[in-house]
């Protein structure tokens, strides 16, 4: 009868939040493609399988972006939502939400889990209603909205997902351990669901770091029901410790090495590092005032800190460094709070380090978010201990239908592109990223047609963009666009411009996509370009880059498309291969022209370097975050 009543209030727990979250995000659902979508998803065609037969799943895979490092669990979910649905990203945006909302019951068990666990201090009466708020909390806070609704995040709710498995395995395992059952068929399963998290994104490694913060706040290495320590855990965790540290020194040695890496930045390791002392302080502002005008989603143009001396830099380090001495001071009489604040700094222990990364995004804070909920709750117990019960209730449930509604502001915004374009780019007007995207939605909307006023102003927000400091290629890549597509003649200045972006330092990955989007509009015949300022650019990169395959492969097409020179083309498409002899899409490449070429020798030599490789070789793009 007891069981009965327990997976009877679970169920209504699983039904009341799911429900909470449909109605907060549904609105989002009907938005569209964003971002890193287009070149991970949109533009990948490995993904998009119409029969679900293992051979179809099995490349689907081993492609795209799980081609390097792993995620081929994301890619299959992809897999399986084209199969069914298509490329719809209604339906891809729904099955995110889906497991989001999944999420919400992980963190409400893993929450009274960890409640239960508390050693001392003020602890919430009952066990249903302070998990409750925090899963509520959690799942329906706008910061989540540039997550669930972003489609490649996918990858981060699905890692997600796996964590919440593990910890709550891993919780269970060690409380039966402690009261003296068997407990390695749990871990067992801990330690699988943090590999089957890899298979979505490298954010299932923190794991480990989650569960030593759960044995150094709440379960103390208890060995045993009478709290004795247990020496065997704690040198599991200081010999983890040591490895990690022996591995990420790996990665960063030697110091030359490092600093090459950020080659496509305008930043170096150490401005990165001193950067993010105010990116982590910008999450805190988002998460404790989750006003939908401070989440830019675009943070191209976030200052990038020179010295530890600027008042910016100095005044956030400084506030960190007390958030810290809190959690410490509070370790003892309020475990949960110092627990919950170490949860944020670790869940960013990956994305705030040296490795080169962008600066900032919204969705590194899908689970450190819980780490900041969390942390108030034994505050807010002692707030209300004097207080009746159903008050406690009706306090504790006003900041969740808050954040509840702010929630669907959010969802809202992000469910027409036209509106989330205007939001952004009035939130964030210094962004190039933001300006571009609504002049791209104004051409969207004009359909080349230039007598028409969203073309204009389309032409005007690409112009303003192109000014704003940081000089991406993608404005100029739209003005050129706009402007061919009408047949309109592109001024000598602008190609100028664009020669000069796409060879200056910096977020190399969105030069090579955008002079790929100029060159193949003129290859499929949709713009009207000027093919020897379009040669003269692709000769000018290439002195620059003389040994990126990707450019070579791309000027090799525009040799055999445009140029009508198939040796030319097959000449440059061989350095492309040379240069990358590990990435197969280059000798594919180099097999179609060979193919293609009508020499019999070459024909043969084409035809065995296609019978050598895979039906889908990986395509080798810069993978999202």
């Amino acid at each position: 009868m007891r069981m009965n009543c327990r997976a009877l209030i679970l169920l209504l727990v699983a039904v009341v939040l799911a429900a909470a979250a449909m109605t907060a995000y549904w609105p989002g659902l009907a938005g569209g493609f964003i971002f890193d979508d287009f070149p991970n998803l949109v533009h990948e065609p490995a993904w998009k399988i119409e029969r679900m037969n293992p051979q179809q799943l099995a490349q689907a895979m081993s492609s795209g972006i799980s081609s390097n490092l792993g995620r081929p669990l994301a890619i299959l979910s992809f897999a399986l939502n084209h199969a069914f649905t298509g490329a719809d990203p209604y339906w891809l945006k729904l099955t995110s939400l889906l497991l989001h909302a999944g999420n919400g019951l992980l963190v409400f068990l893993l929450c009274r889990r960890l409640l239960r666990l508390l050693p001392s201090g003020p602890r919430p009466a009952g066990d249903l209603l302070a998990p409750l708020v925090l899963a509520g909390a959690w799942l329906l806070h706008p910061l989540q909205v540039s997550t669930v609704l972003y489609v490649v995040q996918r990858m981060e709710v699905g890692a997600a997902t796996c964590i919440l498995l593990a910890l709550l395995t891993y919780v269970h395992a060690r409380t039966r351990q402690i009261e003296g059952h068997r407990a390695w068929p749990w871990l067992a399963a801990a330690a699988l669901a943090t590999l089957l998290g890899l298979g979505f994104k490298e954010s299932a490694l923190l794991v480990p770091g989650f569960a030593f913060l759960i044995e150094a706040f709440l379960l103390r290495f208890s060995g045993s029901q009478s709290g004795h320590r247990s020496n065997g855990w704690v040198a599991f965790y200081a010999t983890g410790f040591a490895l990690a540290l022996v591995t990420w020194l790996f990665m960063m040695l030697p110091p030359s090495s490092l600093v090459a890496s950020y080659g496509a930045r305008d930043f170096g390791p150490g401005e990165r590092l001193l950067t993010q002392a105010p990116v982590l302080m910008m999450y805190l502002k988002q998460i404790v005032l989750p006003l939908p005008e401070s989440m830019w989603f675009y943070y191209d143009n976030f200052p990038v800190s020179r010295g530890l001396g600027e008042p910016r830099t100095l005044l956030s380090a400084t506030l960190l460094l007390a958030l810290l001495g809190t959690a410490v001071a509070c370790w003892r009489r309020w475990p949960l709070t110092s627990f919950g604040i170490v949860w944020f700094f670790m869940a960013h222990a990956l994305t705030s380090n040296l490795i080169p990364l962008e600066l900032a995004f919204e969705h590194r804070n899908y689970l450190a978010l819980l780490g900041i909920l969390v942390a108030t709750t034994q505050p807010l117990c002692l707030l209300g201990q004097r207080l009746h019960g159903d008050a406690r209730a009706t306090l504790a449930l006003i900041p969740v239908f808050t954040l509840a509604a702010l929630c669907w502001i959010q969802a809202s915004t992000w469910g027409d592109p036209m509106r989330l374009a205007w939001a952004l780019e009035n939130r964030n007007p210094d962004s190039i990223r933001a300006s571009y995207s609504l002049g791209e939605q104004f051409h969207i909307v004009s359909r080349d047609d230039p007598t028409t006023p969203e073309w204009s102003m389309a032409l005007r927000q690409y112009e303003y963009a192109s000014r704003l400091p940081g000089q991406q290629a993608l404005p100029l890549q739209g003005q050129i666009l706009l402007l061919a597509r009408a047949d309109h003649d592109i001024p000598a200045p602008v190609w100028e411009q664009f020669r000069q972006t796409l060879i200056r330092k910096g977020k190399h990955a969105e030069r090579v996509s955008s002079l790929y989007a100029v060159s193949q509009c003129r290859i499929e015949g949709r713009c009207a370009l000027d093919d020897n300022e379009l040669l003269t650019t692709f000769l000018h990169v290439l002195e620059r880059y003389p040994h990126n395959a990707t450019l070579l492969t791309m000027y090799a097409n525009f040799a055999w498309n445009v140029l009508d020179e198939p040796m030319l083309a097959i000449r440059i498409q061989r350095d492309a291969a040379a240069h990358a002899p590990h990435n197969p899409a280059m000798r594919a490449a180099l097999a179609k022209f060979l193919l293609a070429s009508g020499e019999e020798a070459l024909e043969q030599e084409g035809q065995a370097i296609a019978t050598s490789l895979q039906p889908h070789a990986p395509t080798g793009q810069e993978r999202p975050e």
